[in-house]
């Protein structure tokens, strides 16, 4: 971190990297003193930064000086959403910078974010400071920080949230999707630059990348695809498509191999591929567990003729025989 009257820019990226080192617990609280004080510019732009930061799920704080258009979202007191304005994450809410300049010395408080993350193949429990619950799928990654209000980021991957009752209103946050949940079940998945927020129980005031929020009741979905959003209601089979992981457990019904192939990837450190290409169009039905991907692969061969080898890290699908009875394996 550079002494001198530095330009504008390189002043604002030493400030996001102190802010990155002070959220991370690893910063060396009197070099940042020491940098903050020794040019009047300094502790301007931090403040400026920090500022933003409240705000902002990201990190890098990437469009810190570009959120003049940046509103707020609230919900009323029954829940419903009475068109409450959103910002996107990239000038989204985020925990608290308390800073004080005095005669001479400055005081900074900085309430850290808790962090918690999953491998290929792992789930895991967290339980929150306020008695809510949320659960990792694989190779997952979510932040915390309950300090003045309850804010969860789910930065990658895919969360299961069980929302208590609090004085505070619960807000997660996340690249596509961010909302205002009541307490409540929810399921909020990332993927390909987009995200599906599903509500099985309770409501959300939901919006996307800046838009006003719209009310997501029980039993209905909010998916985001190529900066288009939907909503539109679920049945019961596919809550229970949508949340088997939670269980251990992927659901195929009717499901192309292809989309099969990609799903049970996502657990697995040694990828499936398709040697054939005209494998892709097979459909499947039935209940796998994920720990067990060799069942997987043994159902497709008995009921399909599809064999499997390994190649490098690689497990090719092929052409063993012809196809054999539907597989419908629970």
């Amino acid at each position: 971190m550079g002494e001198g009257r530095e330009a504008g820019d390189d002043l604002t990226n030493q400030a996001i990297d102190w802010l990155v080192a002070l959220d991370h617990g690893n910063a060396d609280e009197d070099a940042f003193q020491a940098w903050r004080s020794a040019d009047p510019r300094r502790a301007a732009v931090f403040a400026q930064v920090a500022a933003t930061w409240r705000r902002t799920g990201d990190r890098r704080a990437a469009a810190l000086l570009d959120q003049r258009d940046a509103v707020t979202r609230s919900l009323d007191e029954n829940e419903e959403a009475a068109r409450p304005r959103l910002i996107s994450r990239r000038a989204m809410a985020a925990g608290v910078a308390a800073l004080a300049v005095g005669a001479g010395s400055v005081f900074l408080a900085w309430p850290r974010r808790a962090y918690a993350e999953t491998a290929v193949g792992e789930r895991r429990v967290v339980a929150l400071p306020d008695g809510s619950r949320a659960m990792l799928n694989t190779d997952s990654r979510v932040a915390w920080r309950f300090d003045d209000g309850r804010d969860l980021w789910v930065e990658r991957g895919e969360t299961a949230l069980l929302i208590r009752a609090g004085d505070k209103p619960f807000r997660v946050h996340s690249d596509p999707i961010d909302a205002r949940l009541s307490p409540g079940s929810f399921n909020l998945r990332l993927e390909g630059g987009g995200g599906e927020l599903l509500v099985s129980s309770g409501r959300a005031a939901a919006a996307c990348r800046g838009a006003l929020a719209e009310a997501v009741a029980a039993d209905h979905v909010l998916t985001v695809t190529a900066g288009a959003a939907q909503i539109k209601r679920v049945p019961p089979s596919a809550i229970a498509i949508a949340t088997a992981w939670q269980h251990g457990e992927i659901i195929f019904d009717g499901m192309r191999l292809d989309q099969a192939v990609a799903e049970f990837n996502r657990y697995l450190p040694d990828k499936i591929v398709l040697g054939d290409r005209d494998l892709a169009q097979t459909r499947l039905g039935g209940n796998f567990r994920i720990a067990a991907p060799g069942d997987f692969l043994a159902a497709l061969y008995d009921g399909f003729g599809i064999g499997s080898r390994h190649d490098g890290d690689r497990i090719v699908l092929y052409r063993a025989s012809g196809p054999r009875a539907s597989l419908n394996r629970s």
